[in-house]
């Protein structure tokens, strides 16, 4: 004798993979605002903006001189031979922007509005799959992904991959980079 599968949990599993099929991967909105919210994407671009589990410039105010940095977040740790090479940048963005506001910022960022879409395009691919300081926060970005200063715990990586990671912004980015 064969159980019957309810009629609510077919019909709910078709709606799962025909969401999945149909989710548009060309959407910043899709798979990459979520990653952008990341921990490791944020204790950095949080820095200067927020006090954030105590990361934030607060925290560091007695630091003010960037050299001083380095006695903490070395090369071992950055894989940068000078402090300035691995800072964030300031108002790029932050923690608990939406999609869109996320999405619309990092491209003003490039200048995108006095580039061409296929400069555009070239930049935001160099910059979201060569930049050490982005692939560090990516989970098998580098060897030394997440890793911190002073025995602190390795930061909360951007989970799927690199391989993932590659994928979805390349399709955002093939896509035309849409922000909805």
């Amino acid at each position: 004798m064969t159980k019957r599968i309810p009629k609510l949990f077919v019909l709910l599993a078709v709606t799962l993979v025909a969401c999945l099929v149909y989710a548009d991967d060309t959407l910043f909105s899709t798979h990459l605002h979520a990653k952008f919210q990341a921990k490791a994407c944020t204790a950095c671009h949080d820095f200067h903006e927020k006090d954030r589990d105590g990361l934030a410039f607060n925290s560091h105010v007695k630091r003010l001189n960037v050299n001083r940095c380095q006695n903490c977040h070395n090369s071992k740790v950055t894989g940068f031979e000078h402090p300035e090479e691995w800072f964030a940048r300031p108002d790029l963005y932050t923690s608990g922007m939406g999609a869109k506001e996320t999405c619309e910022k990092i491209k003003e960022a490039l200048h995108a509005k006095f580039k061409s879409d296929a400069l555009l395009a070239a930049e935001m691919m160099e910059h979201l799959l060569e930049d050490p300081r982005v692939l560090w926060g990516i989970e098998e970005g580098l060897p030394s992904s997440g890793k911190l200063p002073s025995r602190k715990k390795q930061v909360d990586l951007v989970k799927g991959g690199i391989e993932e990671w590659e994928a979805q912004v390349t399709a955002w980015i093939d896509g035309g980079m849409k922000c909805d």
